[in-house]
């Protein structure tokens, strides 16, 4: 038994910390944001790793600006991940108007060269 127990302490520490927000934030520097965005949101609903609370004071400093300070609390960089990876709507908007202005014009090229 004695041999067993100090073989699982060797790989507890032999083990990479656990942190969710360090592999959100990879994600995000890598380009996941789907991902990143995931992890941000199981962050906020209190599904936390092991040194989330370590990664989160880095992470705090690195996403804050002059104008913009990040909490250090794991919720508060899960919420400036999230807000990071929001899709904006105006180029959604701009595909709408092209689109109906394309759909009027072949709305009206059909009414008059129908005949």
């Amino acid at each position: 038994m004695a041999k067993a127990s100090k073989k699982a302490e060797i790989r507890e520490e032999k083990a990479p910390q656990k942190s969710v927000l360090a592999v959100a934030a990879a994600a995000l520097e890598s380009g996941d944001v789907v991902t990143a965005r995931a992890l941000a949101r199981a962050v906020i609903e209190g599904k936390k790793g092991a040194d989330d609370d370590a990664v989160a004071k880095r992470l705090a400093k690195e996403y804050s600006a002059e104008t913009e300070s990040v909490g250090e609390l794991p919720e508060q960089v899960a919420q400036a991940i999230v807000d990071r990876t929001i899709v904006p709507p105006k180029p959604y908007l701009y595909a709408a108007i092209c689109l109906a202005v394309f759909l009027v014009l072949v709305f009206l090229a059909r009414s008059r060269y129908a005949a």
